[in-house]
């Protein structure tokens, strides 16, 4: 059966990307083995057909069928909800798309706020161990970061600890431009946390962050879609 013959699954999600780069990295991390995560509130039992359409911006749309194999409910200490996705034979209908991609990457650019230069200079040392190609941008305070804050950065990594005020104002700087910029915050109590989480964090780590902490955090907010529909 070709892929144009597959029967139309009882759902459908169109998962959207906000660069070439974010749906690389969900690639490599997860498409490649076979399987995807999708963050979502619709309750799909484990063997639910799902049909879903991947959208990146200058490449346009592919899509692929799978079925769920598990679930996570609302709630849960382990991640948001959503559902596993397994697919099958992946590799034949995603290679030209892929091919595209790669073609046009031109890299990824993550921005770096930390007002001590200490600080900035590890968590520097560290981002470039987990991304090593990526372009870092550094800034010791908010003023230097809303001049390199564009749609063209692809990560945000905000230490909130150094300067709230000003890095809650760059992390809604960030979050408020046409296509919003993911957004790491970084910082040693609970109440920061949740700052920087109401601001619209997407990931939260401690301050300092161990390095896999950071990792986790840095690879899950390349990776992840700015909309699922």
């Amino acid at each position: 059966m070709t892929e144009r013959e597959f029967p139309r699954a009882p759902y459908a999600v169109a998962v959207e990307f906000r660069s070439p780069s974010s749906f690389l990295i969900a690639y490599s991390l997860n498409l490649s083995r076979g399987g995807l995560f999708v963050e979502t509130h619709h309750v799909l039992a484990p063997g639910t057909p799902l049909d879903l359409s991947f959208r990146v911006p200058g490449a346009g749309e592919i899509m692929l069928s799978g079925l769920v194999s598990w679930q996570r409910e609302p709630g849960s200490p382990d991640g948001p909800p959503g559902v596993g996705v397994e697919f099958t034979d992946i590799t034949a209908q995603l290679g030209d798309f892929i091919d595209q991609l790669v073609a046009g990457f031109d890299g990824i650019q993550i921005l770096i706020l930390a007002s001590d230069p200490k600080d900035r200079a590890s968590l520097t040392r560290m981002v470039k161990s987990i991304v090593a190609s990526a372009e870092l941008l550094q800034a010791n305070d908010a003023s230097v970061a809303e001049t390199l804050i564009t749609e063209d950065v692809d990560l945000a990594v905000i230490d909130i600890d150094g300067d709230p005020e000003g890095a809650i104002a760059t992390l809604r700087r960030a979050k408020s431009l046409a296509t919003p910029v993911p957004a790491i915050a970084l910082a040693s109590t609970k109440r920061l946390r949740d700052h920087a989480r109401a601001a619209g964090a997407d990931e939260l780590a401690g301050n300092p962050p161990a390095f896999e902490e950071l990792q986790i955090a840095v690879m899950r907010a390349l990776a992840r879609p700015t909309a699922v529909r």
